[in-house]
């Protein structure tokens, strides 16, 4: 009888000491981070137990962010309730001084930021070619098109609409009729009246003018410039200048900015013109992330339905095949999405700031 239960006990104990390794298999041994793996199961398919493991034990996530600041703060709130067991740090700065940043720490050597954003897509494909992205594919790959991601480097949070924004107290709705067209902004109605935002911003500042150059001429920027527009030097002051009535139309106008606003009550609206100019502003994770897993794991949730859904009703338009626009501005009936996209190529974009920023202080700068 005691030679027939040998067998059984050896069993048993074998049993036991595979239960580890199944449970790793199937789900995070520690039993507090249930409901973190539940959600990761439903909307992170692929994504394994042992990255949630490894982000917890690393509990910091650092992210480098654009001035959509709304959009960022929701989502890491939300992050965090589903996985309590990472702390998120940010820094928050326009497109150029977190570029400049971004470059001079990477050369420097020095891993500080996890994870980095921005409006320019040609930066971000740059950054990938030059080695400074990880390449990561993240298990909702699939649900975004080849035109808003570089597959395994960068994925699209959104289309960065710009357009022409408008004071409704200032402006009345037959002068507005004016600015449904780009060609609209060099209407000699707004000499005196307007500002315009510096590409030297970078992004979404910057995209604008150099689609015009492309596509209108330097006489476009001329006829601008003959009206002495007020330059601003970042999306947000101008958004709030327009706001407050100290200006009464901005010609490169952005979604990022005036979105907060509007739902706070400004009198402000906009118009996307034809073809629409909207850069991509993508999402990646830096080669050297002091956090990598903590870094991976928000770059899975932050593509999520839930993830991206609540960057997105703050943010700007959808990138996301199939994704509805939730933002409430999307079901006023005065605003609509262009139908078109002037096409651009984004190295050519990236190569040519310094001849489109020499073509605005020529027409622009220097019309002051």
């Amino acid at each position: 009888m005691l030679n027939m239960c040998k067998p059984i006990v050896a069993t048993l104990l074998g049993l036991l000491a595979a239960a580890p390794a199944f449970a790793q298999a199937n789900g995070p041994a520690d039993a507090r981070l249930a409901p973190s793996w539940a959600f990761m199961q439903q909307q992170m398919p692929g994504a394994p137990a042992s990255l949630l493991e490894a982000a917890c034990k690393e509990g910091t996530v650092m992210i480098y962010h654009g001035t959509w600041v709304d959009a960022q703060e929701a989502q890491i709130a939300a992050f965090q309730k589903r996985f309590p067991c990472v702390k998120v740090e940010k820094f928050s700065a326009d497109t150029g001084q977190r570029q400049e940043r971004w470059v001079s720490e990477t050369r420097a050597g020095r891993r500080i930021a996890d994870i980095i954003q921005d409006s320019d897509p040609g930066f971000l494909d740059k950054q990938a070619s030059a080695g400074t992205l990880l390449n990561y594919k993240i298990s909702n790959d699939s649900a975004f098109d080849d035109e808003v991601k570089k597959e395994g480097y960068w994925y699209a949070l959104r289309a960065a609409l710009v357009g022409i924004a408008w004071n409704t107290d200032l402006v009345s709705d037959d002068e507005a009729k004016l600015l449904s067209t780009w060609e609209g902004v060099t209407n000699p109605k707004w000499a005196g009246r307007a500002a315009v935002v510096d590409p030297s911003a970078g992004g979404v500042a910057y995209l604008p003018w150099y689609i015009w150059l492309n596509r209108f001429g330097p006489e476009f920027l001329q006829k601008m410039g003959a009206l002495k527009p007020r330059i601003v030097a970042a999306i947000v002051p101008a958004s709030a200048a327009l706001a407050s009535g100290d200006i009464a139309v901005i010609f490169n106008a952005s979604e990022t900015g005036l979105l907060p606003l509007y739902q706070k009550g400004a009198p402000i609206r906009w118009s996307l013109p034809e073809p629409g100019i909207g850069p991509m502003t993508g999402q990646a994770i830096a080669a050297t992330a002091p956090h990598p897993n903590a870094a991976k794991l928000y770059q899975e949730y932050a593509f999520t339905e839930e993830g991206y859904g609540i960057w997105q009703k703050l943010g700007g338009a959808p990138a996301k095949r199939g994704f509805k626009d939730q933002r409430p501005v999307a079901q006023e009936p005065w605003y609509k999405i262009p139908k078109t996209f002037a096409p651009y190529d984004r190295a050519d974009a990236s190569e040519k700031v310094k001849a489109v920023t020499e073509a605005y202080h020529k027409y622009i700068g220097n019309a002051r």
